[in-house]
């Protein structure tokens, strides 16, 4: 799943064993009763509930360290991007997270707080951890940071410095530069096909209005959402929150702004010529969104086209020997999902990598997935995210996440039973759907034949 960028080392090996152990106990038979039955997702019940500020506020108990994770997630995200003003979304959450001056700072490393930023498809993400007992110290300093943002010429040009550095680097990648061009074809390079460290273009003609009236917009109290994970309880969490975060606007019926639904561009063959030494090959394909069921199905999808040694794309990589690398990753976003399967070759083997990659595609779009290998599958994705919500960070991104794309968090608790409720004749009827050569994009980023 790709929740923030870069997603795509795989790290399956637990996984694999997981899935061996699970098929062993369950006598190597396909039928899903006799699996072992998932663990809980939750150790503790999460909550949701509204804080007098008006502010929307998750949280989970978790008494396993005396840590507490605080995430607020600001509503607006790529997606609220203005049509040549890329990398505002960034841009203004960078600014309001910027230290404003030294005092601050000092009592930030006094409190050892750990501060992190991410912009989303559909919202902000600004997440802090710090010891339990240094949580109202920690509070106390960042909401003055956060709501007392210094949105100055200076500063402004400073963030767009860095950004112009990270958008080179982005560059440098050429899954992210192919993920980012494939959004960009469908969506027409507006909201989620915006650029997020913005372009050479954009970054000159984003002033300072334009920081201030996306802050005023999405920073407002019945915007944002607060998710914590806390060995304390939720009334001394609930309280500090809202002693420390009442300065932002109340913005009365202002939401999350509607998304555009993606449309097929017309040249689905997207080619980025870059001089390097490998060639990066994508095939994407738009997944439907809105329900737990699709989130599911689309997985399952991802895990069984490129996640683990027993995917259908590794035979590209170990047998064949045509790519160095495989995978497939989703993305999520409110108005659909994406699904990616690539390759990273030489460039000497592009074409029959290329042609490898759509027979497995093919293959598995015409014949479909049978109920063992879908035993298989079920047990990786399980696996998969009883070990990516270990940490009290993970979790609380997971609640936010889940409420802002509409999915609720409190869905999360059902995960584990229904992925190992969907049969494979649903399962098929949903690849033969998805999988369609006609819907789909490809992109190619490495060195292209010269005429």
């Amino acid at each position: 799943m790709k929740i923030g960028s870069s997603a795509r080392v795989l790290a399956f090996a637990g996984l694999a064993l997981a899935a061996c152990l699970s098929f062993v106990q369950a006598g190597g038979r396909s039928d899903r009763q006799a699996a072992v039955p998932p663990p809980p997702f939750w150790k503790e019940k999460p909550e949701k509930f509204r804080l007098t500020t008006g502010s929307n506020c998750l949280y989970q108990g978790d008494a396993s360290s005396a840590v507490t994770v605080v995430q607020l997630f600001i509503p607006g995200g790529r997606n609220a991007v203005p049509e040549g003003r890329d990398g505002l979304a960034y841009l203004a959450a960078r600014l309001a997270f910027g230290i404003p001056d030294f005092n601050l700072a000092r009592d930030i490393m006094d409190q050892a707080v750990e501060m992190e930023i991410a912009v989303l498809e559909d919202c902000s993400v600004i997440s802090l951890s710090c010891l339990s007992e240094k949580l109202e110290g920690s509070l106390r300093t960042v909401s003055q940071i956060i709501q007392n943002p210094v949105f100055t010429g200076v500063r402004i040009d400073g963030v767009k410095g860095v950004m112009t550095i990270f958008r080179k680097g982005e560059e440098d990648d050429a899954a992210e530069t192919g993920h980012g061009a494939v959004l960009g074809a469908l969506f027409s390079g507006r909201g989620y096909g915006s650029s997020q460290f913005g372009t050479e273009a954009s970054l000159k003609a984003l002033e300072k209005k334009d920081v201030t009236a996306y802050y005023g917009r999405y920073f407002v109290r019945d915007g944002i959402l607060f998710s914590v994970c806390s060995d304390l309880d939720r009334e001394t969490v609930g309280r500090l929150l809202e002693k420390y975060f009442t300065k932002f606007r109340q913005a009365g019926a202002e939401a999350q702004p509607s998304p555009a639904p993606p449309t097929l561009p017309a040249n689905r063959d997207i080619v980025l010529d870059r001089g390097t030494k490998q060639t990066y090959v994508a095939k994407a394909f738009v997944l439907p969104a809105g329900s737990i069921e699709d989130w599911v199905k689309g997985y399952l999808l991802e895990v069984l086209l490129g996640k683990g040694q027993a995917c259908r794309l590794w035979d590209i990589r170990s047998s064949r020997r045509l790519a160095y690398s495989v995978g497939a990753q989703t993305t999520w976003m409110r108005t659909c999902g994406l699904l990616e399967a690539w390759v990273e070759t030489d460039n000497g083997k592009k074409a029959g990598a290329v042609a490898a990659l759509d027979e497995v595609l093919g293959v598995l779009r015409d014949k479909g997935v049978t109920e063992d290998e879908l035993a298989m599958s079920r047990t990786l994705a399980q696996a998969e995210l009883l070990r990516t919500s270990e940490t009290k960070k993970s979790r609380a991104q997971a609640m936010g996440r889940w409420e802002i794309l509409g999915l609720r968090f409190d869905g999360l608790a059902a995960l584990s039973e229904r992925i190992g409720a969907v049969s494979a004749d649903e399962m098929n009827a949903f690849i033969g759907r998805v999988l369609d050569p006609e819907k789909s994009i490809s992109v190619a980023v490495g060195p292209q034949p010269k005429p």
